[in-house]
Formats: C-alpha cells, sequence, structure tokens
C-alpha cells in the first residue's frame, strides 16, 4: 500500500513540475554567448521581463539573473535589453522591421512603448497626444507623408505607424 501511495505522489509531483508550460527558445548572454534548443518558461509577459527560468539541453532547471541575459526568444516572442536615455531595460519586441522596431514593456500595470531606428536612436512614445504627434512626427521626419499624419493626428497607433514607416 505504501509503495502504491509513493508512486502515486511521484506521478503528482512530476506532473506538477513538468505540466508547466515550457516552449523552445534561444537565449544570447551579455557576452554574446548563445544557448540553443532549450525550454523557456511561459510566464506573463510583465514576469518575462523580470526573471527568465529554462531547462537547457541536458534537462537542467536554470534560472540566470535577468542582468545577464542580453535578449532571449520564446516560441514567436522575442524579448531585448533597450537603452533609453541611458537606462537599460528590457522590453517585448513586438515589430521587427528593416527601418524602424517596435518594443513594449508593462510596468506596474501600464504599457510604455519605444521605437528604435535601426542601429541609430531610440526613443519612449510618449503617452499624451500632444506629445506624441510632436516627438514621433519629429521623430520620423524622414518620411514626410507619414510625419505630417501623425502631426495632423491621422495617424496615433504606434503600431500602424511603425509597420507604415517600414513599408515606405
Amino acid at each position: 500500500m505504501k509503495s502504491r501511495l509513493i508512486i502515486v505522489l511521484l506521478f503528482i509531483f512530476s506532473v506538477n513540475m513538468y505540466g508547466q508550460e515550457f516552449e523552445n527558445g534561444t537565449i544570447v548572454t551579455q557576452r554574446y554567448d548563445t544557448i540553443t534548443n532549450v525550454k523557456i518558461k511561459k510566464v506573463s509577459d510583465a514576469k518575462s521581463l523580470l526573471h527568465i527560468t529554462y531547462i537547457d539541453s541536458e534537462g537542467n532547471e536554470q534560472k540566470p539573473a535577468i542582468e545577464t541575459i542580453k535578449c532571449y526568444s520564446r516560441g514567436e516572442e522575442a524579448f531585448c535589453r533597450i537603452y533609453n536615455s541611458g537606462e537599460m531595460i528590457l522590453a517585448k519586441q513586438l515589430i521587427v522591421g528593416e527601418k524602424l522596431n517596435l518594443y513594449a514593456r508593462n510596468y506596474n500595470g501600464s504599457t510604455n512603448y519605444y521605437v528604435e531606428k535601426v542601429f541609430d536612436e531610440i526613443i519612449k512614445v510618449p503617452s499624451s497626444s500632444g506629445k506624441f504627434k510632436k516627438v514621433i512626427g519629429d521623430f520620423l521626419s524622414d518620411n514626410t507623408l507619414l510625419a505630417d499624419k501623425i502631426k495632423t493626428k491621422e495617424l496615433q497607433d504606434i503600431t500602424e505607424i511603425v509597420t507604415l514607416y517600414n513599408k515606405g
């Protein structure tokens, strides 16, 4: 009877331990070492920016300090370390473009967006509409048609703006 109980408890423990959702991923460390063929634990976006848990190729669970990670992909999602005004933060990459990238960071219940001209500058997207049209319009002034639509508030959705900028 005791052996059956032990087997049942081991089964429950195993299901509980490995029943959590993990997705295939790749990790790039701050030293640019690439760790491939790992299973990364699926947690909320907000938690994904604070810590990472993965199972390495040998089946060992690893929990590196998030500061040691440059970027990682988990399934179709990508999380990257970006620099804004000298501050280093980890953000979720929403759009990868040839000219412009879009990142989001959920912090204390609010989402901050960042746009980055590829191999150039990165800025935080203002939340107020008055600053939005000025800052984003000026930032994307090399595309005058798009910048004018932003300044006249014809375009206000940052995802749409980034997509149109990358097409133009």
